[in-house]
């Protein structure tokens, strides 16, 4: 899904608005990928609230890529939220598995509270990869499965 230049741009300014979580180079790939995935937002009137930009890996394997709230409104429901409307488009159309990569370095502590929000809702720790190829550095993956059950 298109999310348009105003879009793309206010997501942008919520992640920069995290710079604990999202880095310069991050940054670049993300405005990549907000144009190239699909991207669902979280609006309240004219605000954006919230995103979370997708692609799937096959037919049956779908990964998040960025999902990121207003740093105001972090601790509200709105990623998990984001995160429940994932789930089910996912399982509507078919998709078994939902994959993200986190940071995997565990000293690093803002990470902490992604890995635990993950962890709250289902999902499970199953590799460490260090350093991911794509990054340089420890990236943990994490996967939930869907109840597909039709």
């Amino acid at each position: 899904m298109a999310v348009g230049e105003e879009g793309i741009e206010k997501c942008l300014k919520i992640a920069h608005g995290l710079p604990e979580w999202f880095n310069k180079a991050g940054l670049r790939v993300m405005e990549r990928e907000l144009r190239e995935e699909k991207t669902f937002l979280a609006v309240e009137g004219d605000g954006l609230l919230g995103f979370v930009t997708i692609k799937p890996l096959n037919e049956k394997a779908l990964e998040i890529l960025w999902i990121a709230v207003r740093r105001e409104l972090r601790g509200k429901g709105i990623g998990t939220k984001l995160l429940e409307f994932v789930e089910g488009w996912a399982k509507d159309r078919g998709f078994e598995l939902l994959v993200v990569k986190s940071s995997g370095d565990l000293t690093y502590k803002p990470y902490d509270e992604t890995r635990e929000f993950y962890e709250r809702r289902g999902f499970a720790r199953i590799a460490l990869i260090d350093p991911y190829p794509e990054w340089g550095e420890p990236a943990l993956i994490y996967v939930k499965a869907l109840n597909t059950t039709k």
